[in-house]
């Protein structure tokens, strides 16, 4: 019986443990407690923030920019609340009461955007 392995910082590092180690020592601690800083490259932000949700390019006045784009799955913002019969006969007609339907919902949220100029980043966005 497999078990799946999480995804986190420390197993990324052990799938390429060779990349992450050609980083000094002060990069590896500052990598190992999550945090990123401008000017890292694309492995860095791998080994933080594991594969993205979605990658978009731009192209602008200064060149091609990739952005990472890190969704996770939340409850919606959003009330979509449902008037719903409670039943109805077999000619179609409402009977009885009704009640309100306000299951929850959910929806990708984005919560972090990378961008990345020349592999290298120049940009974090979070969102709140």
């Amino acid at each position: 019986m497999t078990g799946c392995i999480a995804d986190t910082i420390e197993s990324r590092v052990q799938q390429r443990q060779d990349l992450f180690e050609a980083y000094d020592a002060t990069t590896q601690a500052r990598l190992m407690r999550g945090q990123i800083r401008i000017g890292d490259d694309t492995d860095a932000v791998w080994f933080v923030y594991g594969n993205p949700t979605q990658k978009i390019r731009r192209t602008d006045v200064n060149g091609l920019t990739e952005i990472w784009i890190y969704k996770i799955l939340s409850y919606s913002d959003r009330l979509n609340h449902a008037v719903r019969p409670v039943y109805q006969d077999v000619g179609g007609h409402l009977r009885g009461s009704y009640y309100i339907d306000d299951t929850p919902e959910y929806e990708w949220k984005e919560v972090l955007r990378i961008e990345f100029s020349k592999g290298y980043v120049s940009a974090v966005q979070f969102s709140e």
